[in-house]
């Protein structure tokens, strides 16, 4: 079954962030999730998104692809996902910039590079987008290329493998969000293809490394109150008072990231019943061209 994860804007969906133990660099927040087809492994709640985050598997190798569900997520075909840093932003250094981290891998019985390539894109804002260009034919400048090298030092792209991006390629200083599309289908689509394999099926997301990156208190992916808006749950039901006195949109996700309300409003103290199953859900309040975001447990 196709799985759409959808949200406020066109861009920044929803915000997951993970809190466990990660190497700082390393991706630890999902932003978005639209699955393709064809694939779905590692999409379930026991796994995803946990696989994406941290440091890319330890066992893979050029020949040895990771595999586990516990490791990586298939975007599927035509599948699409936006990745963040909680509390870093990625910069231009010298050389490549951040590595994205697939199981791509030689196979050695035609010696070719079983690839399923993905579209890169980054922002800063999570509103603009700019793309990398990439060759249809060579895949030069996709993701989802290079297999990975999981015994080597994941934040040295001289031995990690992987795919690095530098964003002197698009001219930018910094970014905050990665946005991979799977590409594979237009290599299904064309036998005479040189990466053409019957049995690709989309982008596998292993991890994402920030090489040159600078930390900051300041970050666009929170997860408390602010003075516009606040958020409480009680006498079973979800209580928001707007401070600003202005229109905004309310939205409501549970912890797979599935839209379960939606409303706009400008009153300045909105009641909504909580009929939810328990769990931990996502308000996400969109206004004047802010997201704020709070994550309530429904006990």
């Amino acid at each position: 079954m196709k799985k759409i994860y959808v949200g406020i804007s066109f861009f920044l969906i929803i915000n997951i962030s993970y809190s466990g133990e990660i190497v700082i660099g390393s991706c630890d927040t999902l932003i978005s999730f639209k699955s393709g087809t064809g694939q779905n492994s590692g999409q379930s709640a026991t796994y995803f998104p946990r696989n994406i985050f941290g440091l890319p598997s330890r066992h893979a190798s050029e020949t040895i692809p990771e595999t586990s569900e516990s490791e990586i997520c298939s975007l599927g075909l035509d599948g699409e996902i936006i990745i963040g840093f909680k509390n870093i932003e990625i910069i231009d250094g010298i050389g490549p910039d951040f590595t994205i981290f697939e199981n791509a891998f030689l196979n050695p019985i035609n010696n070719k590079i079983f690839a399923e390539p993905g579209k890169v894109s980054v922002s800063y804002d999570g509103v603009i987008y700019y793309d990398f260009p990439y060759d249809s034919l060579t895949l030069e400048g996709c993701a989802g290329t290079r297999p990975t090298f999981g015994d080597k030092d994941p934040f040295n792209p001289n031995e990690s493998g992987g795919n690095s991006f530098d964003l002197i390629a698009l001219g930018l200083q910094r970014i905050k969000y990665i946005k991979i599309q799977d590409i594979t289908r237009f290599i299904l689509d064309n036998k005479s293809h040189p990466f053409y394999d019957p049995t690709l099926s989309g982008f596998d997301l292993d991890a994402v490394t920030a090489i040159h990156f600078k930390e900051t208190s300041n970050s666009s992916i929170k997860d408390e109150d602010n003075l516009d808006f606040l958020v409480s749950t009680e006498n079973n039901k979800i209580s928001i008072i707007n401070n600003r006195l202005e229109k905004y949109q309310l939205q409501i996700f549970n912890v797979n990231g599935m839209k379960i309300f939606e409303n706009d409003s400008q009153e300045s103290f909105y009641q909504i019943p909580i009929d939810f199953p328990i769990g931990v859900y996502f308000v996400a309040i969109s206004y004047e061209g802010k997201i704020y975001y709070k994550k309530l447990i429904i006990r």
